[in-house]
């Protein structure tokens, strides 16, 4: 039995050993041999010798095919099973090692102890210690080849593997997932430095997402299917943010040169920057890994980028200043502007689709007539929400963008610039038909026939309606919410906050502006293209002799008239969505002392 040492242990270290196959195998060829004589126990241990060979086999066999010198040249990188295959597989190896140092070590005391007798039990004994990792190994490689796993799945994968093992084993899989855990921490990394994704195999769960318009800066998303259960939905979404962060600074900084890279991480993180990476980087040397440490570790990542955003954002009163610009122009806060913007609008109010570039001259002139900063040009945009190439849009679909500072982008997404423009297409319309209204009696007070009763109490219901509508937003709802969201950025002191903060007020002015009640949007606006007919109607003398506008004029009276009406029926609508107390404002500056609706349900 001593003869077959050698082979057994050079079949232990991966290779294939055919005498001993037929040993096992009752070969006639060697059991008949004299110099070869075992016995049943023999047999059973050289079976037990056999079975752990082959369980090490199939990973040595992995192990040299990854690790090929002609690999490197004979594979296209499409080829290659990608960066965290190749981890696992020089995991391995290192995983292995010991068991591989114990084979050595049983051959050397047999070649210094030639006299004395191996007793293969013992033999047996030391190198089965071994084993349960092997076979560990062997079921993790067979996960990844069943199931086809790629990139962050095969770290996910060894994570909870690695979890579930007791002491002995966890130790040795440790040093593989630190090994694929290494090139997570490379691509985060990179990705912190200079806010670039190196994923030659699409491996990484995060993607870089390129935005339709170039004057935008490319931003990261998600990947869920390859990140790993020890990634918190949470923390990975600080790491897209950071991300997301450095490259609007590159773009900021300078859109047209190629960016100093080294230059916008010492910016971000500043003094921390060394103490930060070596934190990130030190991951991978943790003996037993936590989910708890990588959290803590982006976390100072992301606060140090967080508070770099927030004194930005604080910068000059940048924040306010912009709130101020959303104030003042996309909710009309400017009342003297748009005073004046309306009057040169006044020809375009009277179609059903405007030039946008003749808003936007009538929007420069306006700003020059009333002597506000050139500045104020640039920042403004006007498009179609539908479609930004159009040339022409309706009033209701008309789009506003202004430029913000940098961070400020990620506060005026363009999702929230849109809401923004909802609101400012149905604050303007309400304004511009307010201030028709109030120009009726100039209108008539140059044409020779006289406005009848009827007429007289018309126009006085659809004033006060409006008025009262106007005011209501402006003061209980823009007003109020606008104040309160000035009071909450006293106490803000990170800049999600500060987002947190304004996202609410955005939300707030648009529920409590009826934008989220559709039925009564809808019914706000179909008062609003009666009051537009009314206006041509009366001021017009050719609209006047058209029968679509005489009808409309008789439905306006119905609609006040009318009992029930549809103006009571949306009023009650109102009352009866008790989503918040402001919509009953209105309600009651409305109907004070139930004149209002009295007096629209007397008239007939």
């Amino acid at each position: 039995m001593e003869c077959l040492i050698p082979d057994i242990l050079f079949t232990l270290l991966g290779h294939k050993s055919e005498i001993l196959q037929c040993i096992v195998d009752n070969d006639s060829n060697f059991t008949d041999d004299e110099y070869i004589i075992l016995n049943t126990e023999d047999k059973q241990l050289l079976k037990c010798f056999l079975q752990l060979a082959e369980e090490y086999q199939k990973l040595n066999t992995v192990i040299i095919s990854c690790n090929r010198l002609q690999n490197v040249y004979t594979e296209s990188e499409s080829n290659r099973r990608g960066l965290y295959f190749e981890a696992f597989v020089n995991g391995m190896l290192i995983a292995l090692r010991p068991y591989r140092n114990c084979i050595n070590d049983i051959e050397k005391d047999l070649s210094n102890n030639k006299e004395n007798k191996c007793l293969l039990a013992e033999t047996l004994r030391k190198v089965e210690q071994h084993k349960p990792l092997i076979v560990a190994v062997n079921n993790i490689l067979d996960q990844i080849e069943l199931s086809q796993l790629h990139g962050g799945q095969i770290l996910n994968l060894i994570h909870e593997v690695v979890c579930m093992e007791f002491l002995d084993k966890k130790v040795q899989l440790s040093l593989i997932f630190n090994q694929c855990l290494q090139v997570l921490i490379s691509q985060l990394n990179t990705f912190f430095a200079h806010g670039i994704i190196f994923d030659p195999h699409n491996e990484f769960f995060i993607e870089t997402k390129y935005s339709k318009s170039k004057k935008e800066f490319k931003q990261f998303s998600l990947l869920p299917s390859l990140m790993p259960s020890f990634i918190p939905l949470s923390t990975a979404s600080k790491i897209t943010r950071i991300g997301d962060v450095i490259k609007s600074l590159q773009h900021s900084n300078d859109q047209s040169s190629l960016i100093n890279y080294k230059d916008i991480s010492i910016q971000l993180y500043g003094h921390k920057k060394d103490e930060l990476f070596s934190d990130l980087l030190n991951l991978v040397n943790v003996p037993l890994f936590t989910k708890n440490e990588f959290v803590q570790v982006i976390d100072k990542f992301y606060n140090v980028v967080d508070e770099y955003m927030l004194k930005a954002s604080f910068n000059n009163d940048s924040f306010a200043y912009h709130m101020k610009l959303v104030r003042d122009f996309y909710l009309l806060g400017n009342g003297e502007f748009y005073k004046h913007f309306l009057n040169k609008m006044s020809s375009l109010s009277q179609k059903s689709e405007h030039s946008l570039r003749a808003v936007k001259v009538a929007f420069i002139n306006t700003a020059q007539d009333i002597k506000m900063h050139k500045s104020m040009n640039q920042v403004f945009g006007f498009s179609s929400l539908e479609d930004e190439e159009a040339n022409e849009t309706t009033w209701t679909k008309i789009k506003v963008t202004f430029e913000t500072k940098w961070p400020l982008q990620f506060i005026f997404t363009s999702s929230v610039q849109e809401n923004y423009s909802k609101l400012f297409a149905f604050l303007s319309r309400i304004k511009r038909v307010q201030t028709n209204l109030h120009k009726i009696w100039i209108e008539k007070k140059s044409k020779s026939y006289e406005i009848n009763a009827h007429n007289v109490q018309l126009k006085t219901n659809l004033s006060f309606l409006i008025d009262t509508l106007y005011s209501y937003l402006q003061l209980d709802v823009i007003e109020d919410e606008y104040f309160l969201l000035l009071e909450k950025l006293t106490n803000a002191n990170d800049f999600q906050t500060i987002k947190h903060i304004h996202d609410i007020f955005q939300t707030n002015i648009m529920r409590d502006s009826f934008l989220f009640m559709e039925e009564v949007y809808l019914g706000f606006n179909r008062i609003l293209d009666m009051c537009e007919n009314y206006y041509r109607y009366i001021t017009d003398i050719t609209a006047a002799l058209n029968p679509q506008y005489k009808q409309c004029f008789d439905e306006l009276h119905l609609f006040f008239t009318k009992k029930p009406n549809k103006l009571v029926s949306l009023i009650n609508i109102i009352r009866e969505i008790h989503v918040t107390p402001k919509p009953n404002q209105f309600i009651v500056r409305l109907n004070y002392n139930n004149w209002f609706l009295q007096a629209i349900s007397s008239d007939s």
